[in-house]
């Protein structure tokens, strides 16, 4: 799994809360519509655990743009309802990945002068990216032949120069 998978799944479920409203995704134009939400990655980190595996940490913030009146002023109440639709929408938790289940965590400030925003933060433990277990990959992609016929003697004793010559 990929950040970008993460991604992929709390964009989907946002955009099922508005269908017609438009979710620009990692870049937001200055003449954006209203209303429309903006959904990008803050950090997407990852540490060591082990030789194998890596730590995710991720952080994703969604901005949210009321609909302006005739004076173009964004209405503080809409903006507060679309925060608390987009918190009950992640209210479980957990958020399907693919074949994963991730603990998801939501935050929401309180709202700014013509946006709202929702952070999200998540950590999970994954393969390390790029890894190949030179044991178990096939040689196409570890590079490394797999070991054939084998054979290992182990004893106290060295060998004798006649039992060599009798096979």
């Amino acid at each position: 799994m990929t950040y970008q998978d993460l991604m992929e799944a709390i964009a989907a479920k946002v955009a099922k809360l508005w269908p017609a409203r438009m979710l620009y995704r990692d870049f937001c134009p200055a003449d954006f519509q209203r209303p429309s939400s903006f959904l990008y990655v803050v950090d997407a980190s990852y540490t060591d655990a082990n030789r194998y595996l890596v730590h995710w940490n991720f952080e994703a913030e969604l901005t949210l743009y009321a609909e302006t009146d005739s004076y173009t002023v964004e209405s503080t109440e809409a903006l507060r309802m679309d925060q608390l639709a987009v918190l009950n929408a992640f209210a479980d938790p957990n958020i399907q990945v693919g074949d994963r289940s991730i603990m998801l965590q939501t935050a929401a400030e309180a709202p700014g002068p013509g946006e709202a925003y929702v952070k999200f933060t998540a950590q999970w433990t994954d393969q390390r990216p790029g890894f190949v277990d030179e044991d178990t990959a096939p040689e196409s992609e570890s590079g490394v032949p797999l070991m054939e016929d084998y054979t290992l003697q182990v004893g106290t004793q060295k060998p004798n120069d006649s039992d060599e010559k009798k096979e």
